[in-house]
Order: C-alpha cells, then sequence, then structure tokens
C-alpha cells in the first residue's frame, strides 16, 4: 500500500502567516494619500517655526506678531520708529526726534516668510477660540499700519491660537496650535 504524503497542519499555519505578513506590509506601504503626509510634515515645521520665533521674542525681548494670510505667515515686530508726523511747535532743531510704536517687519533671526509649499494646501486661523477670516494676500495700502492676528510677547505670554492646514478636497487636517505659553503641539484630524 501506497503512504499519501501531505502537508501537516502546523506547515499549512506557518505558509499562511507568512502570507498574511506579506500582505499586510503592501497595504501599509501603498494604502492611503501622500497628501496626509505632507499636511502632517508642514504641521510639524509650522509648530517648530513658531517655537523658534517664540523662543526669540522671549530672548531678545521683543514683541512679536504674525499677519497671517491663507497661504503664508509674516512676522512682524513692535518698534520704535520714527514719526514722519510729529514736529516741534514747527521749529527744526537738533532735538531728538520723536517716535512711536508701530508694527513692522520683524529684522532678525527669523525673517523668513513661512510659506505653505502649495498652491492647494490652505491655513485656517482660530485666535482665543474664534475664527478669524483670513485674506489671500497681504496687500495694504501704504500708510495702513500691519495688524497681526497672533501676538508673542516677550513676557513670554503668546495668543491662543490653533492654526489648521487642509486640502479642500481631503477628509483630513492638521492643527498647530499654541496653548499661550511658548509651546506649540500638532493634532491630526479626520473629518470624516
Amino acid at each position: 500500500m501506497k503512504t499519501q504524503r501531505g502537508f501537516t497542519l502546523i506547515e499549512v499555519l506557518v505558509v499562511l502567516v507568512i502570507i498574511a505578513m506579506l500582505v499586510s506590509m503592501a497595504a501599509i506601504n501603498t494604502g492611503g494619500d501622500p497628501r496626509k503626509d505632507h499636511l502632517i510634515t508642514e504641521a510639524e515645521r509650522l509648530k517648530f517655526f513658531l517655537e523658534a520665533v517664540s523662543d526669540e521674542a522671549l530672548f531678545q525681548n521683543k514683541d512679536l506678531g504674525f499677519v497671517v494670510t491663507k497661504s503664508n505667515l509674516t512676522p512682524y515686530s513692535y518698534e520704535d520708529v520714527v514719526d514722519p508726523n510729529a514736529t516741534n511747535n514747527g521749529v527744526a532743531t537738533n532735538v531728538t526726534p520723536q517716535t512711536k510704536k508701530e508694527w513692522s517687519p520683524y529684522k532678525g533671526r527669523f525673517t523668513d516668510v513661512f510659506e505653505l509649499p502649495s498652491e492647494e494646501m490652505q491655513f485656517n486661523l482660530k485666535v482665543d477660540g474664534q475664527e478669524v477670516i483670513l485674506g489671500y494676500s497681504q496687500e495694504k495700502k501704504e500708510d495702513e499700519e500691519a495688524k497681526p492676528q497672533i501676538h508673542l510677547l516677550s513676557s513670554g505670554e503668546q495668543s491662543v491660537s490653533s492654526i489648521e492646514i487642509y486640502f479642500d478636497d481631503l477628509d483630513f487636517s492638521t492643527t498647530t496650535r499654541g496653548t499661550g505659553v511658548g509651546r506649540y503641539y500638532v493634532d491630526m484630524n479626520n473629518n470624516e
């Protein structure tokens, strides 16, 4: 009589486990929208940028702020500037010119504007829990003073703010939020 030789139960289970592991690795590597990773990367980059500028405000003893649009953040500092409208009773003298406090583009270590790399990617800003309507550009009149929406004070205090980065057609976004005391956190939001 011939003996029939087949696979044992253990051999079959080992093969099934190996196949399951290979399929799960393939699903992890091919699944998902790559824009999600891009949003996470930008949120982390924004977090580190905001923390660096916050530290700069503290260490340089300057009040800083950001003007935020749909696609970028521009740093400003609250500085003494010469007031061109101030006169000394109409008399030209060698007196020190009068100054006033005004928001001006920041001239420090972090003078770069934080820009989103993709035109489809946008910011949504909330300050103190209230949504702020953002423009598409920072166009302002020559005599108009900048009005930062986010403030980073030299005392270490900050506006409690959250900046959401999103794509219009993606059900996922990231939020970089500040608690008002110098540190920022990144949250992932599934909007499904």
